[in-house]
């Protein structure tokens, strides 16, 4: 009889972070989660090791039979070194070895992916098995790939990154590309609903504003589906300069299934149309007439679910 083979999943999302005690089946056996409202290095580790603790807590009868522990969050990921990196001013990032500190502080075999990269792996995964050429996603700051059925991290493990760092100078004889400079995770659509309500456009995200005076990025979601022009102008401003990059990603890829998550799957599909839209315009009709476009459908579960499945995948025990 053949023994039962267990993971644990962390991951950190742009809305919450999650925690999950995995069956090889893709049971989820526990859960823990927690709201995230200040995402920073601080704010990071602490919710990290919190989400650590709590389902180590929960699943200590299974201790000896967990293979390991999979840790999918954002930043430059070396996944080789369990090193990650995170951006603190232009051109200045933080290496952490977030790997071995959390292997001697919880003395598990611990596996540290970037975020996209887990949530591709999960997607193609549980939903997309067929589909060989896959892209996941996020904010078009970073994507995660599965190129020929198998996925893509390069030779660092840190492949997938769409954008470069900044400079007070970002053009050249041929033009300007600032474009690619790092995005916001929301894609700049509440300063831009903001800036909108401040010319008084008239809008029902007035009444959403909080009275510390803060709107939220799924308000804006909510309006638009309510057919609040502000919300829709705001969405479709984003739209285009994602669908721009994954035009992009397109036509140097060829990829057959292109996935947007990261949180903006709760954009629904108007923002969906709208990237898919761009993309159309933009990338050569030859890579993306056959190509298809979906919201992620694990949603926020994706980041865990890619991180505990990579688990064993990896297995993280023979490293």
């Amino acid at each position: 009889m053949e023994k039962n083979r267990y993971a644990l999943g962390i991951g950190l999302n742009l809305f919450d972070a999650r925690a999950i005690f995995l069956k090889e089946d893709g049971k989820i056996l526990a859960e823990v989660k927690k709201d995230r409202t200040n995402i920073s290095a601080n704010e990071t580790l602490k919710v990290l090791i919190e989400l650590f603790e709590e389902i180590l807590s929960a699943t200590k009868k299974y201790k000896h039979s967990i293979e390991g522990v999979g840790i999918a969050l954002g930043g430059i990921v070396n996944n080789k070194k369990g090193v990650v990196y995170w951006p603190q001013v232009p051109d200045s990032y933080i290496a952490v070895p977030l790997r071995d500190y959390l292997e001697k502080k919880f003395d598990f075999p611990v596996l540290i992916e970037n975020d996209a990269t887990a949530c591709a792996w999960a997607e193609y995964m549980m939903n997309f098995p067929k589909c060989k050429n896959l892209i996941y996603l996020f904010s078009g700051v970073g994507c995660g790939m599965i190129i020929d059925g198998k996925l893509y991290k390069g030779s660092d493990g840190g492949a997938g990154e769409l954008f470069l760092n900044s400079h007070k100078t970002m053009s050249s004889p041929l033009g300007d590309f600032s474009f690619f400079k790092h995005w916001p995770a929301d894609l700049g659509m509440v300063k831009a609903a903001e800036r909108l309500i401040s010319l008084g456009n008239e809008t029902g995200l007035v009444k959403k504003i909080s009275p510390t005076g803060e709107l939220s990025l799924e308000d804006i979601f909510n309006e638009a589906r309510k057919k609040d022009r502000v919300a829709k102008d705001t969405m479709k401003e984003a739209a285009f300069s994602l669908g721009v990059k994954i035009a992009f990603l397109v036509n140097l890829l060829n990829p057959d299934t292109v996935i947007i998550g990261g949180g903006l799957e709760k954009a629904g599909e108007f923002f969906l149309e709208e990237c898919t839209r761009v993309v159309k315009r933009f990338a050569f009709n030859e890579m993306s007439q056959n190509c298809k476009f979906f919201l992620s459908q694990l949603g926020a579960d994706a980041t865990s679910l890619g991180a505990a499945t990579l688990v064993f995948k990896e297995n993280t025990l023979q490293r």
